[in-house]
C-alpha cells in the first residue's frame, strides 16, 4: 500500500464517514482471501464510501477516459483503479485484474457497466465479473447500495454471503455458464434491494418510488444524447 494512498485516506474517511454516514450491513460476509465484490453503481463516489466501508484496501475497475488526464490517471491507479474500455477489453487489463485477484486481493466490480441510481428490472450485467471469478476460483459477493451518496444523508451498503461456484470449475467459461453466473448474482443483489425497501414504510417506499422513477428517466435521457452525440460524431 503506497504512502499517497494512506495519506489520503486518513483524510478523506473521517470526512466520509461523518458527512456520509453509511451503515454496513453484513460486514462478517467479506472475505480475508480474494474475492470479487460485485455491486450496483449509482455513483461515482460509490468506490470511495465503499473504500471507507472497508475490511482490506480494494482494486477497482474504473472506466478508461478518467485517465486521460495523466495526474489524475497516477492517482486513480495509486487507490487501485485498473482502467478498462468496457467496449474493447484489453489483454493488459484482463492481465492486471487477474493479478490482483491471483495474490489474494480484493477486486470490486460495477457490473453493471454503467452508473444507474436504482438497481431496475431491467438491468443486465456484463459477464467479464463471472469470467474473472471463474479464471481465478474467486467467490463472487454481492453487494448493494440502498441509495446514491450524498452529503448528509445516511446511507446502507449490503454486502451478501459469498457466491459458491465450484459447481463450474472445471467447466469451460462459454458465454451460457457466464451468463448463469452473472444472473445468480444479479439475483442477489435484487433480493437485498427487495429486503430493503420491506423495511421501508409506506411512505417512505412511495417516496423512493417516485425517485427510482426519476432516475429511470434521467437515464434514459442520458443515453439518448449520448446515442445522439456518436450519431452526429460519425457524420
Amino acid at each position: 500500500m503506497s504512502f499517497f494512498y494512506r495519506l489520503c485516506w486518513c483524510i478523506i474517511a473521517p470526512f466520509v464517514r461523518i458527512f456520509m454516514p453509511t451503515k454496513v450491513i453484513g460486514k462478517e460476509n467479506t472475505p480475508k482471501g480474494r474475492a470479487i465484490f460485485a455491486c450496483n453503481h449509482t455513483s461515482n463516489l460509490d468506490i470511495i464510501v465503499i473504500d471507507c466501508c472497508r475490511v482490506k484496501r480494494p482494486y477497482v475497475l474504473a472506466k478508461h477516459t478518467l485517465f486521460k488526464n495523466k495526474l489524475f490517471g497516477a492517482i486513480l491507479k495509486s487507490f487501485g483503479a485498473i482502467p478498462v474500455n468496457r467496449q474493447d477489453l484489453s489483454t493488459t487489463t484482463v492481465r492486471k485484474t487477474l493479478q490482483v485477484l491471483q495474490n489474494d486481493e480484493h477486486l470490486i466490480i460495477f457490473p453493471e457497466g454503467t452508473r444507474k441510481e436504482t438497481l431496475d428490472e431491467t438491468v443486465a450485467l456484463k459477464n467479464g465479473m463471472a469470467l474473472f471469478a471463474l479464471k481465478t476460483n474467486s467467490p463472487i459477493v454481492p453487494m448493494f447500495m440502498a441509495k446514491k451518496p450524498r452529503i448528509f444523508r445516511c446511507n446502507k451498503l449490503f454486502i451478501g454471503e459469498p457466491l459458491d461456484l465450484k459447481e463450474y470449475e472445471g467447466q469451460r467459461p462459454t458465454k451460457e455458464i457466464l451468463s448463469q453466473v452473472s444472473n445468480v448474482v444479479l439475483g442477489k443483489m435484487q433480493k437485498m434491494k427487495s429486503d430493503y425497501e420491506s423495511t421501508l414504510t409506506p411512505k417512505q417506499l412511495e417516496k423512493l418510488k417516485l425517485q427510482q422513477e426519476k432516475a429511470i428517466a434521467k437515464d434514459k435521457k442520458r443515453k439518448e444524447k449520448k446515442l445522439l452525440k456518436e450519431t452526429n460524431a460519425k457524420k
